[in-house]
């Protein structure tokens, strides 16, 4: 594992990125078959392309292990907002759309086993946008305040439902009751197991 490494061999992995016009850099084993395949077809040679692609995980790489030095460092001298911001991202997958239709858009998550959208599965429905996801996340960490059993409805990042009651059935109907327009297509977050 790459942050495991002592620091020449991070040197090392740098220093071949650097130089991609010559060197494949593996950080990944799940690129050897890539490789040799490349290689199978190239008498024995690894492509530019291939090696740019390679080069870009290696610097991805060392970069997220900057990243997570520098956080540390900022943790320890207690800088709740450090001067700049490292942060580096694993792609979770990519969305149907972003904020609107004609827009590109992917999740990244960090790492952290925290319960949220990061740590979900999608059991089914159809791909997620930009909007599911940032609305999942409004309604969860909302109804995630309560105590008693609680329902959130959120529709454009906005609460559209909240309510609290003896049992979910009750805190349901009263959600439904502040916007039930609004509720239509919206995500609702139950913050107990439903039966």
């Amino acid at each position: 594992v790459y942050d495991k490494l002592p620091k020449a061999e991070q040197d090392m992995i740098r220093a071949a990125a650097k130089n991609h016009h010559d060197v494949a850099v593996v950080v990944d084993v799940a690129d050897y078959a890539a490789i040799l395949a490349d290689m199978g077809a190239h008498r024995g040679a690894v492509t530019l392309s291939l090696r740019r692609k390679l080069a870009q995980k290696a610097y991805a790489r060392t970069a997220a292990y900057d990243a997570a030095i520098s956080s540390w460092f900022a943790g320890q001298l207690g800088e709740t907002f450090p001067p700049r911001l490292a942060l580096a991202g694993v792609l979770r997958q990519g969305l149907r759309y972003g904020e609107n239709p004609h827009q590109l858009a992917a999740f990244y998550v960090d790492g952290a086993t925290r319960p949220g959208i990061a740590t979900a599965e999608q059991v089914q429905g159809k791909e997620l946008s930009y909007n599911n996801l940032n609305d999942t996340d409004a309604a969860f960490e909302c109804v995630a305040e309560f105590d008693r059993p609680a329902i959130v409805i959120v529709k454009h990042a906005n609460p559209c439902g909240v309510a609290e009651a003896a049992g979910l059935s009750a805190a349901w109907d009263l959600a439904l009751r502040c916007d039930p327009v609004s509720a239509f297509g919206g995500i609702v977050a139950a913050n107990r197991v439903l039966h």
